[in-house]
């Protein structure tokens, strides 16, 4: 049986976290939530050492204030020495964005 890869799923709404937990664990690997990155994108990949990071584009805080450039978060993802894949997860699914997410380094889309 092949081992379970870690899924950094970074997301902003717990509700929608959750249910992509659920289909990662479903699929027989092991998803580890952040809905809040505020300690820093570099020290959660550190502390986590994900082998995947399903990343939300548009990361927001409770009051629907932009706390994170999704694009930006994809960079630094792949800045880091351990360079797990990137997989954007995004209700903008236009083909402008999906392409500026392949160029910042993300290695899928998918649109919510």
């Amino acid at each position: 049986m092949a081992a379970k890869a870690k899924i950094l799923i970074i997301e902003d709404s717990p509700t929608q976290a959750a249910v992509i937990a659920d289909v990662v664990k479903k699929a027989g690997h092991q998803p580890a939530i952040y809905t809040d990155i505020a300690a820093g994108i570099s020290q959660i990949i550190v502390k986590e050492r994900p082998d995947l990071v399903l990343l939300d584009l548009h990361l927001l805080d409770a009051n629907g204030n932009q706390i994170a450039d999704g694009f930006q978060v994809c960079r630094e993802i792949k800045r880091s020495p351990m360079k797990p894949g990137v997989v954007v997860v995004s209700a903008e699914g236009d083909e402008e964005a999906v392409q500026w997410a392949i160029m910042q380094g993300a290695d899928a889309f998918l649109q919510k």
